[in-house]
């Protein structure tokens, strides 16, 4: 799903800008024949991390590290691609009265403003067309909205042309990791996808490639490390280092085998992270269950894939599992992708919607 699609393009810097970390992939190629020609992680500077620091110090913060890596790495590619999420961005599906392309191109901010909670007039609008259906004896347009206000769409375009881009697609966190699962996947099939993010979590379920449901979750891996950090009365980076270390101690053996060992830390940050953990898994319980009250059980989900810096948390996979009953597994973006370059098996999930954004091309349609 693609907001904005300004410029044609041959290769695109897909560019994720996180609130710890920027990350860049550039592929080549076409579908099926992707190639990766680089890859990084750019943390920012842990004074610009903090949700509290002046924006625009963290704008300026954000600019200075992709121009150094530019430079430093000499990147010739300029045509790069982003996208946003949170508050300020809204995914709606609804279903119109039988429309065209052409006439919701030309009257989408007069048809979508029942549906977006914004003033149309700040916002950037998009749509895509799923397909057209009879409902009750009426033709109908499935569509989905986006929303995004016109300020954070700025500030990312105004990010990439002062560091030397050019900023040719804006996108949708949850529909770049949806592009990043159209690549590697092997068959048709129904799946839920978790991208766990350090403020916001991105859930989509997809449907024979399309996402069917798409939610922002405002939980993630900075509320593991602040309720850690208050919990036990430390500070940031201690917190954050318990949290790398310890892992969810999710069966009865892991949690009889630190009572065993009297590894009281261990114990200790296992039952702070669980009540996290549960509040995120209450989070993509309620995405399930408003998918099947909508489509029925019938449309079981096949499996659930979890990326994201967040994806890392000990153990958090086999929690889910667990609990939901669904085989769960770590996302791999790069699965079916040539490496000219090698990745870390640490980085892969991290890089998902960075992957998804590099392979927008001229003729995208989506």
């Amino acid at each position: 799903m693609i907001l904005n699609n300004l410029f044609k393009s041959k290769s695109i810097l897909g560019i994720d800008i996180g609130s710890h970390s920027i990350k860049i992939i550039q592929l080549k190629g076409l579908p099926g024949k992707w190639v990766l020609e680089r890859w990084s992680i750019l943390p920012l500077p842990e004074e610009t991390v903090a949700q509290e620091v002046n924006p625009v110090e963290k704008k300026n913060a954000i600019v200075k590290t992709i121009k150094d890596y530019i430079s430093s790495q000499k990147v010739s590619v300029k045509n790069s691609a982003i996208s946003v999420s949170g508050s300020s961005v809204i995914v709606r599906y609804v279903k119109f009265p039988r429309v065209t392309k052409e006439y919701l191109s030309k009257n989408i901010q007069f048809e979508s403003e029942p549906y977006i909670p914004f003033d149309v007039r700040e916002v950037n609008l998009g749509f895509y067309i799923l397909g057209n259906i009879t409902e009750e004896g009426q033709e109908k347009t499935e569509t989905v909205l986006v929303a995004a206000k016109k300020d954070i769409v700025q500030n990312r375009t105004e990010i990439l042309r002062e560091a030397g881009l050019i900023p040719v697609v804006i996108d949708v966190d949850a529909f770049a990791i949806e592009s990043s699962y159209e690549i590697n996947k092997d068959k048709e099939e129904l799946v839920l996808v978790v991208n766990i993010g350090a403020n916001v979590s991105n859930l989509s379920i997809i449907e024979n490639g399309v996402s069917k449901v798409v939610r922002d979750i405002f939980l993630g891996g900075d509320t593991f490390t602040k309720t850690l950090q208050k919990n036990l009365q430390c500070d940031y980076k201690t917190a954050e280092e318990l949290k790398r270390k310890h892992e969810l101690l999710v069966s009865a053996e892991d949690k009889e085998r630190a009572l065993k060992e009297d590894n009281k830390e261990a114990l200790q940050v296992s039952n702070i992270l669980s009540g996290i953990a549960r509040d995120l898994l209450g989070e993509v319980h309620r995405s399930i269950d408003f998918f099947y009250a909508q489509k029925g059980e019938q449309h079981a989900i096949n499996r659930i894939l979890l990326c994201g810096g967040s994806a890392l948390l000990k153990n958090i996979d086999k929690y889910f599992e667990q609990e939901l009953k669904i085989p769960v597994e770590i996302f791999n973006p790069l699965a079916k992708v040539e490496k000219q370059v090698e990745v870390p098996q640490e980085c892969l999930p991290i890089l998902s919607v960075a992957c998804g954004l590099a392979t927008r091309r001229q003729d995208d349609v989506k």
